[in-house]
């Protein structure tokens, strides 16, 4: 019994900002090479941890959209069974599936539903998906316990780490100890939503499989050195073994605009110096308001003044 895993590939016709790429053309090659695995590693299926699309928005997703997602799939020589995440559904509720792209692909048969109680069971492995749900986690969506199967497979899209806590305070880390101590029975366990691979690692029984998204949009350090992957799990005679695959990218200056990225960097810099300098004079005077000195200082264009202005605004000056 052998199930391929991939996350959060976000779909979408729009180009991230730094990207030089095609963006849909670059995830539906990325697609391809994941079936294209499958059917070398000989699986029996691909488990996807949601975010496959990338816009809640079910009107800014197009027909041609969601026809290249059926198109990129129609070779897979398994099917392929999909939790529900947060970018798939509007206000990040999946009781919108049903006017949802994803809830198309659902109706087609191109995707089989993982999450409540559609379960895939075969061969004594029981996969079991947990969706996005909300920021404060419900655990006793956690609480999974073995049946007749041989392996228990969770797979959830909610932020997870070794630590846990909270993402700046507004949503839920599990960690997993504690999803150790609500779901024991748990021999693997994939987690979706965080795009930084935070690798695969054994506690006390489990294997969480917490590798990222299968896509690098935006230009970040994480993304710029992290490699996408997929994830083999094999069941065989009681034993799980798990192997990890890297997808062909190309250099980071090949898929983003780093001239760019930095001659904005540059701009952002020097305004910030620029308004600091006017700051500090200003400190120096008490009758001339910030908003009169910036607009008699000469040779300014009209729009640096008001960016000036209204970053001043913005710090608090007077």
């Amino acid at each position: 019994m052998k199930l391929l895993w991939r996350t959060d590939i976000h779909f979408s016709e729009q180009t991230p900002r730094y990207r030089k790429d095609n963006w849909m053309e670059t995830l539906s090659e990325k697609i391809r090479w994941v079936g294209e695995k499958a059917r070398e590693l000989k699986c029996d299926a691909v488990i996807d941890g949601g975010d496959f699309f990338d816009i809640k928005s079910p009107l800014r997703n197009s027909h041609r959209l969601v026809q290249e997602a059926i198109k990129a799939h129609k070779d897979y020589p398994c099917p392929v069974y999909c939790c529900v995440g947060n970018h798939d559904c509007k206000f990040g509720d999946y009781a919108y599936l049903p006017e949802q792209p994803l809830g198309v692909l659902f109706e087609s048969g191109v995707f089989r539903r993982l999450y409540d109680d559609f379960e895939y069971v075969k061969d004594g492995v029981r996969v079991v998906g947990i969706p996005y749900h909300g920021t404060k986690y419900d655990h006793s969506r956690f609480q999974i316990q073995k049946g007749e199967e041989n392996h228990l497979v969770v797979v959830a899209h909610v932020l997870a780490s070794r630590k846990g806590g909270s993402m700046f305070e507004a949503e839920d880390i599990i960690s997993y100890k504690q999803f150790n101590e609500l779901c024991p029975d748990a021999d693997v366990a994939c987690f979706g939503h965080w795009h930084m691979d935070q690798g695969i690692e054994e506690h006390e029984g489990t294997q969480f499989i917490n590798v990222g998204s299968l896509s690098r949009g935006s230009l970040s350090q994480d993304n710029l050195s992290r490699k996408p992957c997929v994830v083999l799990m094999e069941f065989e005679a009681g034993e799980v073994r798990i192997e990890r695959f890297d997808l062909p990218v190309g250099a980071p200056e090949d898929a983003f605009d780093m001239e760019r990225k930095e001659e904005e960097v540059l701009k952002t810099n020097a305004m910030e110096t620029f308004v600091e300098s006017i700051s500090a004079s200003l400190k120096q005077t008490e009758k001339t308001s910030f908003r009169d000195a910036i607009r008699n200082i000469p040779d300014l264009s009209d729009s640096v003044r008001e960016r000036a202005i209204q970053y001043l605004e913005s710090v608090g000056a007077s």
